[in-house]
């Protein structure tokens, strides 16, 4: 099993851990003060230690979570693991991986501003382009919750940056080898196996 970061999730983690961060200290700072010196909140008090809480959330979420984002190249198929779940994308669905970049498939301008916080850091960066005969059902299905800069605009495929595209290409390369091998074994230990010959005679 071979895991790649995805780096536009890295990107999203350091534009906002460090402002979270710095926020939750600031609220718990305001409320020890509150609690301790002078009470400046007065009957309002509980909503700051309702708000502390859920600020270490999303602080946990973008610190931790959010950067486990992994490309993944297993023996049976491949994973993209997202913080909106994990897709497992057959071997059968792949047609081949590329180099490409993002900028060859969309402009800053026409993204969301979500999407150009993110993609502008690596823009112009070399990606691996997967690209797919067609797209796995519950990947169109979580499309929506992923950036727009995943996919490519040309055919059904991903655009994955990560730190080493060529490693990622020939991690793919070989265990899709693999597998297109193991199939092939397969189908011909059925077509020798005794019983399905025998099965055909008797027609």
């Amino acid at each position: 099993m071979k895991k790649h970061k995805l780096l536009i999730y890295d990107v999203q983690s350091r534009r906002f851990k460090w402002k979270l961060l710095a926020l939750w200290l600031a609220l718990i700072g305001v409320g020890l003060f509150d609690l301790i010196v002078r009470n400046i909140l007065g009957m309002y008090w509980f909503v700051l230690w309702i708000a502390i809480p859920i600020v270490i959330l999303f602080w946990v979420y973008y610190t931790f979570l959010l950067p486990r984002a992994w490309f993944v190249v297993t023996p049976d198929y491949l994973l993209l693991q997202t913080p909106a779940g994990e897709v497992k994308i057959s071997y059968g669905r792949v047609d081949t991986i590329t180099s490409s970049q993002m900028a060859q498939h969309y402009s800053l301008k026409g993204l969301s501003r979500r999407d150009r916080v993110l993609a502008k850091p690596h823009f112009k960066q070399t990606c691996a382009l997967l690209e797919m005969n067609s797209m796995p059902e519950a990947l169109e299905k979580k499309r929506s919750q992923l950036p727009q800069i995943l996919f490519s605009t040309r055919r059904s495929g991903l655009l994955l940056l990560v730190e080493d595209w060529i490693q990622l290409s020939r991690d793919v390369e070989s265990a899709r080898n693999k597998w297109l091998e193991a199939r092939k074994t397969r189908k011909k230990g059925d077509d020798d196996d005794p019983r399905l010959i025998s099965r055909i005679l008797e027609l």
